[in-house]
C-alpha cells in the first residue's frame, strides 16, 4: 500500500513539473504547451507539495498521513485553480492540456483513495523497527 502510494504520488509530481516546465515555454521534443508563467509557478508549488508528500511516506514520518494528505489536497486546490482559469478563459486550451488536469486530478484521487481506505495499513510500524 506505502509503495503504491510513493509511487503515485511521485509520477503525478513528474507530470506537473513537465507541464511546469511546458509552460515556462520549453518545449519537450514534440510535447509544448503555451507560455503561461503562474501555470508553470503554481505547477512546481503543487509538485514540490507532493515530493514532499511522499518523501513523508518514504521515510515513515510519524506524520506521514497527516502530510501526505495535506499535500495531496494542496495539489488538488492547484489543479482545480488551473481547470477553473482555463474554464474562465484566463488561457490558452489544449487539449493535452485538459487531458494532462484530468491525469492529475485521477492521481490525486487515487491518493486520496489509497489514503483514506488504507490507513490503517500506512500507520502500522515498519517491519524491524
Amino acid at each position: 500500500m506505502r509503495r503504491l502510494l510513493e509511487f503515485v504520488m511521485i509520477t503525478n509530481a513528474a507530470l506537473l513539473f513537465l507541464g511546469a516546465v511546458q509552460h515556462s515555454g520549453l518545449a519537450i521534443g514534440s510535447f509544448h504547451e503555451p507560455r503561461i508563467i503562474p501555470a508553470a509557478i503554481a505547477e512546481t508549488l503543487c509538485g514540490l507539495s507532493l515530493v514532499c508528500g511522499a518523501a513523508a511516506v518514504l521515510i515513515h514520518s510519524r506524520m506521514e498521513w497527516p502530510v501526505a494528505v495535506m499535500t495531496n489536497l494542496i495539489a488538488l486546490g492547484g489543479v482545480l485553480l488551473g481547470v477553473a482559469a482555463l474554464a474562465a478563459g484566463r488561457g490558452p486550451r489544449t487539449a493535452s492540456n485538459d487531458l494532462y488536469h484530468r491525469i492529475m486530478l485521477l492521481l490525486i484521487g487515487a491518493s486520496l483513495l489509497i489514503l483514506f481506505f488504507g490507513r490503517s495499513a500506512l500507520q502500522k510500524p515498519k517491519s524491524g523497527r
